[in-house]
This record gives C-alpha cells, sequence and structure tokens, in this order.
C-alpha cells in the first residue's frame, strides 16, 4: 500500500463516518418527532451534541488533514477548482456545525429537558434539524465534485 492510498482510505472513511453519522442522526430525529415524545427529542439534542463533538469533529478533521496529504502526494494542484472548493465547502461546513449547531443542538435538548417541550422549542429545533440537513447536502455535493472532478 502506497502513502498515498493510506491517505485515500483515511480520507474516504472519515467522510463516510461524518456524512452517514450525520444520516444516521436525521433518521433518529425524523423517529422522535413522529413519537410525540419530548423526553427523547430532548435526548435527542443532547446526545447530538455530544456526538457533534466526539465523532463528527474528529472526523472532519481526518477529512481535512487527509485532503491536504492526498493534494500534496497526489497529481493535483492547490489551484485545482475541486480542491479550492472541497477547502471552502469543508470550511463552511465545518464552521457552521461546529461553530453553532452542534452547541445549539445540545442547549436546544437541555432546554427541552428542564422546561419540556414548548411551540418555541419545537420550531427551533425543526430550524436546527433543517440546517443540518442542508450542510448535509453540501457534504454530498463536495463529495460529488472531489468523485467526479467534472471538467478535468
Amino acid at each position: 500500500m502506497t502513502s498515498y492510498e493510506l491517505w485515500l482510505f483515511l480520507h474516504l472513511s472519515a467522510m463516510a463516518l461524518w456524512i452517514g453519522g450525520a444520516v444516521a442522526v436525521q433518521v433518529y430525529s425524523a423517529l422522535a418527532k413522529a413519537s410525540g415524545d419530548p423526553a427523547r427529542s430532548a435526548a435527542l439534542g443532547k446526545d447530538t451534541g455530544v456526538v457533534v463533538r466526539w465523532i463528527f469533529m474528529p472526523a472532519s478533521l481526518v477529512v481535512l488533514v487527509s485532503g491536504v496529504l492526498l493534494v500534496d502526494e497526489g497529481n493535483w494542484d492547490w489551484s485545482e477548482w475541486f480542491v479550492v472548493l472541497g477547502l471552502v465547502g469543508w470550511a463552511a461546513v465545518s464552521l457552521t456545525a461546529f461553530g453553532y449547531l452542534g452547541r445549539a443542538l445540545s442547549r436546544v435538548g437541555m432546554r427541552m429537558a428542564t422546561e419540556g417541550l414548548s411551540p418555541q422549542l419545537g420550531a427551533e429545533m425543526n430550524r436546527l434539524i433543517l440546517l443540518a440537513r442542508i450542510l448535509i447536502l453540501v457534504l454530498l455535493l463536495i463529495v460529488f465534485v472531489m468523485v467526479v472532478k467534472p471538467g478535468t
């Protein structure tokens, strides 16, 4: 195995973990909402904050570091548009998810656990879930561009 193949394996594995985990959170979110159980929604919000911090954030860092190593060792140039798009997309998703979304979900979950479900908290949770879905779509778009490399 070459070092390039190792970096590619780590890059793809971390991306799969990040996107797959985010999709799983969306499924659990839909199930919690459908159950109508405020305790379940509250627990989901709190647990998601932990998963974001301890699973998604490290996976995103592995994506970044292994991506940088792939560009350095591969036949790619830093000015290639898919490389630039990948870095910009990674930064946008990471800053939004880890700088805002993870803490916001945890905070809403804790408020639901202590205050109970209210229309205001339910609306805030729905807004955060929608934002998470948008971030998943952005990640999938980045994966598409990285795989297909249209125009190269």
